[in-house]
């Protein structure tokens, strides 16, 4: 299960990784032992294994951990967002590992969506359009409170947003905040 996990791990990172990437990652030579691992699932395939971690039916084990920057800070918490989508701080500070660029701290409370959970914290930065390590984002929108996140796909010099839950495109939104972390509430 340790490998699986870190399988679905690099996917929620990449959704769009290869199976020779996946290999490389994990240390195995060749990419069949990525397909190895995922027969092992009750789920079809590398894309049905894929599916299963970004809809949330496939769930991350909290014993993997990576420690990828090795850089720790305090960053505050946002308590909620202005109608300009503008954050409203809590006042409050959480120590996090792998700060870089992370500036806020936010407790999502809306329905699952992909792999994130109610009560799920995402690590937010400023949203960078030259950034092609991000996959994940909050768009705002006038209509609803809260921001929504989305799903970013590229394609050379094209970019899409997705709805992560139904896969339809998202051609009203405009990114925000980039998603850099999430921390699973336990």
């Amino acid at each position: 299960m340790r490998v699986l996990n870190q399988m679905a791990q690099l996917i929620l990172e990449d959704p769009f990784i290869t199976a020779k990437q996946l290999a490389r990652q994990l240390g195995y030579a060749e990419e069949k032992s990525v397909y190895y691992w995922v027969d092992k699932t009750m789920f079809q395939g590398l894309n049905g294994f894929k599916r299963a971690v970004l809809n949330g039916q496939y769930r991350v084990s909290s014993t993997v951990a990576r420690d990828q920057k090795a850089r720790y800070g305090r960053i505050p918490v946002i308590a909620g967002f202005r109608g300009n989508g503008d954050p409203i701080l809590s006042g409050e500070t959480v120590p996090i590992i792998g700060a870089s660029r992370t500036q806020w701290l936010w407790r999502y409370s809306g329905p699952a969506s992909g792999p994130f959970l109610p009560l799920d914290s995402l690590a937010l930065g400023p949203w960078i359009e030259t950034d092609l390590d991000v996959h994940w984002c909050l768009v705002h929108q006038p209509l609803f409170e809260k921001p929504i996140i989305r799903l970013i796909f590229r394609q050379e010099s094209f970019r899409w947003l997705l709805d992560p839950t139904s896969m339809q495109m998202d051609n009203e939104s405009e990114p925000r905040y980039a998603i850099l972390q999430m921390i699973r509430a336990l």
